[in-house]
């Protein structure tokens, strides 16, 4: 995962007004959570400035936050010093292929694939440093969402680039959209198999969330996640997937 321009990206300012989007994403991964049972450790690769920190941190016993942004990783160490937790909690500057191996018993990977085109050396790499049986939770932006498919978008397994040209030109980092099936190939041949599947943000167009109560639009999230995702319906995919061996 680049550091530049990444390292110049103001996460918290882009998550500031984005609740709805931030509260499906935890609701997701609750839902995972609660189908692992392993709670030793756990790897937050591309965990920026610890967002989901306070999700896992009370779960596992030892928890490590893996980032190439040391100004990120500064920002994680700054906001959750304060939360109160006999479990351990390490910041790593790093990419994942100086780690160990069978190392973490659960990794975590959530809008990081968007930025990779081939995700599948990350995948291995999250593969090699899982323990035996260990699960990783991976998110990953969705090439044929319902909207994209009303547009017409190109349904080859091919990734999307989805930035302006304006944003090429500029070299802005790497936003690609995915599509499901390809995603899934790429695990398998990484030696990854899938328990479970949620689609996520699934009414994340303004005039809804402008028209609809955020409470009213999350109770829904809650209870559709799962069947819809049967139809790749969201704009965003949370897999739940197991280390074969």
């Amino acid at each position: 995962m680049p550091s530049v321009p990444y390292d110049s990206c103001n996460y918290k300012l882009f998550w500031k007004n984005r609740n709805y989007e931030d509260q499906s994403e935890r609701l997701a991964i609750n839902k995972f959570l609660k189908q692992i049972h392993s709670r030793d450790s756990i790897i937050d690769i591309g965990g920026g400035y610890g967002r989901l920190a306070n999700l896992y941190i009370p779960e596992f016993r030892k928890c490590f936050i893996v980032d190439p942004s040391e100004s990120l990783l500064s920002e994680a160490r700054k906001s959750l010093i304060t939360l109160k937790s006999p479990n351990s909690l390490t910041f790593l500057k790093t990419n994942s292929d100086s780690l160990p191996k069978d190392q973490f018993e659960v990794a975590l990977m959530i809008r990081v694939a968007h930025h990779l085109p081939d995700p599948l050396p990350t995948f291995k790499e999250v593969y090699r440093v899982l323990k035996p049986q260990g699960s990783f939770i991976l998110e990953y932006a969705n090439k044929i969402h319902l909207l994209a498919r009303l547009r017409g978008v190109d349904k080859s397994l091919e990734p999307i680039d989805v930035r302006s040209e304006k944003s090429k030109t500029e070299g802005k980092i790497i936003f690609v959209n995915h599509h499901p099936k390809r995603i899934e190939e790429l695990l398998k041949e990484s030696g990854f198999v899938v328990i479970d599947r949620l689609s996520v943000s699934n009414f994340r167009y303004p005039l809804i969330k402008k028209l609809v109560p955020e409470k009213l639009l999350l109770f829904f999230e809650n209870l559709l996640q799962k069947p819809l995702a049967k139809v790749n319906f969201g704009p965003s995919i949370f897999l739940l997937c197991q280390k074969t061996k």
